[in-house]
């Protein structure tokens, strides 16, 4: 019977080649460590080939003809989040941190997962272009961009009530007392400046008061690693009809916490007649109001609404890039964030809201 060369059973298969194989499996067998060069890559038939050959691992029929055979396709996971390490070799990788765990690390992220989903509702495309969530301003945003923050709390899960949190907010005078921040103006002819009484020392703490000017937080952490971080994200926003339209903003609210649904229910006076009626309602437990807008107007939606920060006009068909920011506690921002999108019509119902994922 005519013996054949093994690089003849596997196809012309390059002799050099074929050497560094039958080296590195012999080197296996006595026990010795090889480590492959990153050049070295083998594809997979001619290593599964090779190795049966070689090895003699299952038994691998080879015409004289110097047919290769055809090897299984092996199925194949989801590839996992992965990155190389500086200097490291082709086998060796690094599994990339999460969202959370980079968040908590003090860094900037970029929240990719939701970028490009596009949602109509009520004459206008919205769209997330990006999203951030970071410590700190995004370069070229300042303290005094910021209109509006929350009011500083410490939240605690599950209370005696059998509620998801409890939350406990602070006084501005007693914090500002005990740490050196400024005193509130105060209004000509009320509040008394010496005792430190009225209604302008007895408002609660608000996170601009304890911020730096890169808005890094610095107030109370009653609760352990509990601070505040800033999200901002960019949203294309298209006016889908062929008229002039100046649109209010402020119920583009970031919102997290629980998911709550309550049944509608009614109220009657002593002869039985109904008062109120309660529709159905469903929202999440907490949110965010915007405290930074890229763009708005001077325009007014009525007389009687007086606060131009939020409205944005848009010509017929028009396309805008509109930047909005929101001040979160660290209590939920690991948790799932939803962006409830801006309806022009008055809402009655809760339910009639449409949330737009951020994370």
């Amino acid at each position: 019977m005519k013996k054949y060369r093994l690089s003849e059973q596997l196809g012309n298969i390059d002799e050099a080649f074929l050497e560094e194989v039958l080296k590195y499996t012999e080197e296996k067998r006595s026990g010795r460590k090889t480590i492959m060069k990153s050049s070295f890559v083998l594809k997979s038939a001619a290593i599964a080939a090779c190795a049966a050959i070689a090895i003699g691992i299952g038994a691998v029929a080879v015409s004289h003809r110097g047919e290769i055979p055809v090897m299984p396709k092996a199925e194949t996971a989801e590839p996992a989040q992965t990155e190389k390490a500086e200097g490291a070799g082709d086998d060796i990788v690094v599994v990339e941190k999460s969202y959370n765990e980079r968040i908590a690390d003090g860094e900037t992220v970029t929240l990719e997962t939701y970028i490009g989903k596009r949602i109509e509702h009520q004459g206008f495309a919205f769209t997330l272009k990006d999203i951030t969530v970071s410590p700190t301003f995004p370069e070229g945003i300042t303290k005094e961009d910021i209109a509006y923050t929350p009011t500083v709390a410490a939240y605690t899960d599950g209370d005696a009530d059998g509620m998801s949190y409890s939350e406990k907010f602070y006084s501005y005078r007693e914090y500002a007392k005990e740490h050196g921040l400024p005193p509130i103006e105060e209004d000509e002819d009320y509040g008394d400046p010496e005792s430190g009484e009225g209604a302008y020392t007895e408002r609660d703490l608000y996170v601009s008061d304890v911020i730096d000017d890169n808005g890094l937080y610095k107030g109370p952490m009653d609760v352990p690693d509990e601070a505040y971080k800033w999200v901002f994200l960019e949203l294309e926003i298209e006016n889908l009809t062929d008229e002039e339209q100046l649109e209010y903003f402020g119920d583009m609210q970031v919102c997290y916490g629980d998911y709550i649904t309550e049944p509608p229910y009614e109220i009657y006076d002593k002869d039985g007649n109904v008062i109120y009626t309660q529709p159905e309602y469903s929202s999440y437990t907490i949110y965010s109001l915007v405290c930074y807008m890229s763009e708005h107007t001077d325009k007014k939606i009525t007389d009687d609404r007086t606060d131009t920060f939020l409205n944005v006009s848009f010509a017929p068909s028009e396309k805008k890039s509109i930047i909005l920011g929101f001040c979160i506690s660290d209590h939920f921002i690991y948790g799932d964030l939803v962006l409830q999108l801006h309806n022009s019509e008055p809402i009655f119902n809760q339910s009639e809201y449409v949330y737009l994922p951020l994370k």
